[in-house]
């Protein structure tokens, strides 16, 4: 009892004293307002925390079990306390830090600081009992663990073949990417809790940079992430499946996705829209693993994901709204839900803001930052809305469901117009799209099961915020998230059919070859030959890049190729990284160093300026490069050797 005084006070002098020194900054240090946020979020995260113990007897048994284990191991509790407050500081000083100081020791703090946050929920930890309780579960699954690491493998397999090559073109966000990434590595070590490029999160631009430190900064190195974050998502899928469905539906959902060939294209891809089926299937899975066994850490490593989900791409922060809305849905449909898992569902929260905070500090700083791409994209925003309704004279309600039809069509009949993929046919497949319906008519009618609510939330959030509300849907590489819920819809039509008759049901198997049979043939045989992605300029930066990386010499690169194309294009700046260049304005004559060779590139656009070159540096090498795909000229190029 007195111990329990002891903490209660100093949870109440801690909050007075940051309220104290919050309003101490508002009123005397105006122009230092957000540290004065600072310190009153931590003064109220005091008062929450004292309010919560001085009310534990009136919680919910699940949350009075968890209070009662703080109580009984107060060390735990300092533990996790003293983790959230090395994640909360990392990103408080990373605000304060120079951009070009390093920030290798914030990176590890705040790392530290959420390892010990989860590691007060898993203690007290036996090691003895964990392991043997992992070779009776070992031995116990032992063949449908040996099937699952064959589909790992094959999934890896589709995602990792010939990454340098497939696909052919580099596309420019992908060249950007790599080399944000690279720089963030330095040394010395960027800032992780900051944005970039498109006010991308920079963190996952580290991801990439530490694939390219292990597998090597190439385009394949560029690309192994998104390899191995693809197959985990199957294997993440899978999981979630099994937990929610059975394990028969597991395995045709990840079957389905490993297969896919929308979530293979862009698991091939070095770009980070690849990790937000990841993070949502993660996150969804261990939230329903919590809600069944109540398990504190559960709940804590879901809001952890969810939290990580902030430094991925756009579509990842639909992860915590997705849980937010299935749980007000359970809290509606289910007598005493918030009274079961009120205290759990706090724990979510908090750990999902530890593990975000010092993004959300550097949001807080610069506002801007968070919403300029759903500004840009969005069709209220952007002002898309009400120039269409100007130039074409229709309602507002008529886009809106025009809108409405090309996202919801998107899997069975609207054709992707981005260079991200622009595939020649929907997101799934002939037979696929076919069970996709009727999975979605399954779930619908029976949406009070809880699975097949979280899966309908899930899929009809993604598709109105990604889609709906958005220009030019459907634009795949925002939805790369909805692919492992159209896995798991098709899998649950495929399902409900084998389940209608035994006919149906011995008819499965060959379904599935079917479907990956299409899916593989069209991505690898019928797709990839295109060369389509990325668009030409991808292709030529592609192509170009290559050849000059293979140069052993210091040649200039005169590039006459603006306003169509620039140097500074993400492709060429990765793949020939090392090699000077400059772009060349129309009508402008570079004046190369004679001491120094020099390469002129023309696009076929610029090609009437290449007489102009010829004519004043004659007895150069001239080659036209053309197109494997279609065999149109890409540009021509005239090598000109040094004089002195």
């Amino acid at each position: 009892m007195k111990r329990d005084r002891v903490t209660s006070g100093l949870l109440l002098l801690a909050g007075v004293g940051f309220a104290l020194l919050g309003q101490f900054y508002f009123t005397y240090r105006r122009e230092y307002a957000q540290d004065g946020v600072f310190f009153w979020c931590a003064a109220i995260l005091s008062f929450g925390l004292l309010l919560w113990r001085t009310r534990w007897q009136r919680s919910s048994r699940s949350a009075r079990r968890f209070l009662i284990l703080v109580r009984e191991h107060p060390w735990r509790a300092l533990l996790g306390l003293a983790g959230a407050s090395f994640a909360l500081l990392a990103g408080y000083l990373a605000r304060q830090r120079l951009e070009t100081a390093g920030f290798a020791d914030l990176l590890w703090l705040w790392l530290a600081g959420v390892t010990g946050f989860l590691l007060a929920l898993a203690l007290p930890f036996s090691f003895g009992k964990a392991r043997g309780r992992f070779f009776r579960w070992l031995r116990g699954n032992r063949v449908e663990l040996a099937w699952l690491a064959a589909l790992l493998l094959v999934s890896l397999l589709a995602r990792a073949f010939d990454l340098e090559h497939i696909p052919a073109n580099l596309g420019g966000d992908e060249g950007t990417q790599g080399m944000a990434a690279l720089e963030l590595l330095g040394p010395p070590l960027g800032n992780p809790f900051s944005t970039g490029w498109f006010a991308v999160p920079t963190m996952s631009f580290l991801w990439y940079g530490l694939g390219m430190r292990l597998f090597g900064a190439t385009v394949a190195g560029l690309r192994a992430t998104s390899a191995l974050t693809g197959a985990l998502t199957v294997l993440t899928t899978f999981l979630l499946a099994r937990e929610l469905w059975g394990r028969r539906v597991a395995w045709l959902a990840a079957l389905l996705l490993a297969c896919s060939h929308f979530h293979i294209h862009f698991s091939r891809l070095g770009s980070n829209q690849i990790g937000d089926g990841l993070f949502v299937t993660l996150a969804l899975w261990l939230l329903a693993r919590g809600l069944r066994s109540k398990n504190p850490l559960y709940f804590a490593l879901s809001g952890a994901v969810t939290g990580l989900g902030w430094y991925g791409y756009f579509g990842a922060r639909l992860v915590g709204i997705i849980l937010a809305l299935y749980l007000v849905w359970r809290l509606m449909v289910e007598h005493r839900f918030l009274t079961r898992y009120g205290g759990l569902l706090f724990l979510l929260l908090v750990a999902a803001v530890i593990v975000a905070a010092p993004l959300l500090l550097h949001f807080f700083q610069h506002p801007d930052r968070m919403t300029s791409r759903l500004q840009q994209v969005s069709i209220f925003t952007s002002g898309w809305l009400e120039r269409e309704q100007e130039i074409t004279e229709r309602s507002a309600a008529s886009l809106l469901l025009e809108q409405f039809w090309k996202s919801l069509s998107a899997f069975n009949y609207t054709l992707d117009p981005t260079f991200w993929y622009r595939p020649s046919i929907p997101l799934l497949d002939f037979v696929s799209g076919v069970l996709f319906v009727l999975g979605l008519v399954w779930a619908t009618v029976k949406y009070r099961w809880p699975a097949n609510g979280l899966l309908l939330v899930w899929f009809w959030l993604a598709l109105i915020l990604g889609w709906v509300l958005t220009e030019n849907p459907p634009s795949s590489m925002r939805m790369t998230g909805i692919a492992p819920a159209l896995s798991i819809f098709v899998a649950l039509g495929l399902d409900w059919l084998a389940r209608l008759t035994p006919h149906a049901s011995r008819l499965t198997p060959y379904a599935l070859c079917l479907i990956a049979t299409l899916n593989l043939h069209y991505y690898f045989a019928i797709y990839t030959p295109t060369r389509i992605y990325g668009n030409p300029t991808a292709e030529i930066g592609t192509e170009l890049g290559r050849y000059l990386a293979l140069q052993d010499d210091d040649y200039v690169v005169y590039f006459h190729a603006p306003p169509r194309m620039y140097w500074g294009f993400g492709a060429l700046r990765f793949i020939a990284r090392g090699v000077k260049g400059m772009d060349v304005a129309e009508g402008a004559l570079p004046q190369p160093d004679s001491a120094r060779g020099a390469r002129f590139i023309f696009l076929p656009s610029r090609l009437d300026e290449l007489s102009v070159i010829r004519a004043r540096y004659p007895g150069g090498m001239e080659r036209p490069i053309y197109s494997d795909a279609d065999g149109r000229l890409l540009y021509v190029l005239y090598e000109v050797r040094e004089t002195e």
